[in-house]
């Protein structure tokens, strides 16, 4: 299995996500989510749009997502940067919104500790 096949296999199996933006006044933040949907290179959650993330992404779409497994004798690890953007709001009253992040770059590292750049 190549290294493209084998993150393709591992992401069918993800729920949840770890996105990283960057705050007004420069200050990281990360937080995980539920991933609602995943796609080649585009994933989906639901926020809130008064979260530190969800308003971070309004100001600068700029972000990061990472998603790992780890396990006693192996570990995988998928790594993004791209940017993130707010799709619409949801028409229910649980006041929540559908967000997408879209990876420009992406990697893979495992057991092997060699992080790889990759394509989905």
């Amino acid at each position: 299995m190549n290294d493209t096949e084998k993150t393709k296999h591992f992401l069918e199996n993800q729920q949840h996500m770890v996105v990283a933006v960057t705050l007004g006044d420069g200050t990281p933040w990360v937080v995980p989510v539920k991933i609602q949907r995943w796609e080649s290179r585009e994933f989906e959650w639901d926020s809130m749009p008064d979260t530190e993330h969800s308003k971070a992404l309004e100001k600068n779409p700029t972000m990061a997502i990472t998603i790992f497994q780890k396990q006693e004798d192996a570990q995988i690890g998928f790594y993004a940067k791209g940017h993130g953007e707010k799709l619409w709001d949801h028409d229910d009253d649980s006041g929540r919104a559908r967000y997408r992040f879209t990876a420009e770059q992406t990697w893979l590292n495992d057991e092997t500790f060699v992080k790889r750049e990759i394509s989905l």
